[in-house]
């Protein structure tokens, strides 16, 4: 087990310091052929992220469909195993690097780091009743005693919205925002310090949304709680957010706060999302040219050479098209691309103004 000195303890960290950090992290999956099934090549979901999430804080992780959020969601709490690279999290005054603990190693952090799943209804075993889906963790972590079980779920419950005296009730008694909370309850039910929620709203109607956001934020507030928060919805992004991590093709192209972010893009491809942003007068949508992108996502098992978005970046040059650009500071923006600088993109701010 790989640990480190860092000379102060969790309590002692002030928000704003780096809780947890990936660090180049790969997860790439083999693609096999042939009796002997051999790998042929390789689909690089993730291949190479750095990020450091602050104690305390939201940070959102957002961009298309196949672009490796979940996947790098996944394997920062050890559900899938990174290829490479690693993940620093910082306990009890020191740093512990997780990605290469094995699993008895890496039981006594399970706690720390949980997951709410996407799906409300294929999340939770709908032969379970739901005292037993959120006390489950709790168990496993060595609460036994029935009493002290069935008293920690109904506080769980009355904290998420939810009625004590259902917890004999099975999953299908509920709505779909209802199952949510339950997944929330069952993630809080060890006290973690970092929960990473995959798109935990997107399956939720507009107004239930807006509750589970809003129960989200309490929550982070009660119990010190720090977010890595997946989604591909930027409206509930810019609301629940302090800091905006864009993937493309398994890498971080731009991150930066929240504010600076939605107001002035530096990344051609986090243009491209803002401008799918809803426009709240039809007629200012109408007016405004809009960056709109064309062509598929690139594929993550034959990665295209240079910049991985050149081949739908309407500012591509031969320099994109030949060298993979690394991360670089553009006043106060981390963002991958060779013309940051030059770019004049546009935000959602500034084209509501």
């Amino acid at each position: 087990m790989n640990m480190i000195h860092t000379g102060h303890t969790r309590n002692e960290l002030s928000a704003g310091e780096p809780l947890i950090r990936a660090e180049n992290v790969k997860v790439h999956f083999p693609v096999t052929s042939g009796f002997l099934k051999r790998p042929v090549r390789h689909i690089k979901a993730v291949d190479g992220v750095t990020l450091a999430i602050r104690a305390g804080e939201t940070l959102s992780l957002v961009g298309e469909s196949g672009c490796g959020k979940t996947t790098f969601g996944q394997a920062l709490v050890r559900v899938l195993e990174p290829t490479d690279g690693r993940i620093l999290y910082r306990k009890d005054g020191e740093t512990v690097d997780l990605s290469h603990l094995t699993p008895i190693e890496m039981r006594p952090y399970r706690a720390d780091i949980r997951m709410i799943f996407q799906d409300p209804f294929a999340s939770l075993n709908p032969r379970r009743r739901v005292v037993d889906i959120i006390a489950e963790p709790l168990r496993n972590f060595g609460v036994t005693d029935q009493a002290e079980v069935e008293s920690r779920v109904a506080d769980l419950m009355r904290r998420v919205g939810l009625r004590p005296e259902y917890m004999a009730r099975y999953p299908y008694a509920f709505s779909g925002g209802e199952r949510q909370r339950i997944g929330i309850a069952r993630a809080l039910s060890v006290r973690p310090k970092i929960v990473v929620a995959d798109e935990c709203v997107s399956a939720l109607d507009v107004s239930i949304q807006a509750q589970t956001l809003n129960l989200l934020q309490d929550l982070q507030e009660e119990f010190d709680l720090t977010y890595l928060f997946i989604s591909h919805d930027l409206g509930v992004v810019e609301y629940i957010s302090d800091r905006v991590a864009v993937m493309y093709a398994g890498r971080v192209v731009e991150l930066a706060t929240t504010d600076q972010l939605f107001s002035r893009p530096r990344h051609p491809y986090t243009a491209a999302l803002l401008a799918s942003v809803p426009r709240p007068d039809p007629r200012l949508a109408r007016s405004q040219k809009r960056m709109r992108l064309k062509g598929e996502v690139a594929d993550p098992a034959n990665r295209p050479v240079g910049c991985a978005f050149h081949p739908r970046c309407p500012f591509a040059t031969d320099l994109c098209r030949t060298e993979d650009p690394a991360a670089k500071d553009v006043n106060g923006t981390q963002v991958a691309c060779h013309h940051a600088e030059n770019l004049d993109l546009k935000g959602v701010t500034e084209n509501a103004a």
